[in-house]
């Protein structure tokens, strides 16, 4: 299919390095603890961190080679997230 598995997060690239370590997943997690491309793609949520930090609103992406957002679903809630079987199911239609 030609596709990758990328993570933005607010977090540090440290606190990142950590969590994949931990989980042992395998997958590219780059940190944008500045807030820009979380911003960018509408995707911050101000002030709703546990310690009153601006945070991303949990969200998954296919963004195209050409860098064109092809789906986006944004999830209320940090722990409901696509199935991934309807992630393949619309990458198999790019």
């Amino acid at each position: 299919m030609g596709a990758r598995v990328i993570t933005i997060s607010a977090d540090s690239p440290k606190s990142l390095a950590a969590y994949k370590q931990k989980t042992g997943l395998d997958v590219t997690f780059l940190s944008d603890s500045n807030r820009e491309v979380i911003t960018m793609y509408g995707l911050l949520h101000p002030k709703s961190g546990y310690a009153g930090e601006d945070v991303s609103r949990p969200a998954t992406l296919i963004v195209d080679k050409e860098g064109i957002v092809r789906w986006i679903r944004v999830s209320p809630n940090l722990m409901v997230r696509p199935d991934p079987q309807e992630i393949l199911k619309i990458l198999r239609k790019l």
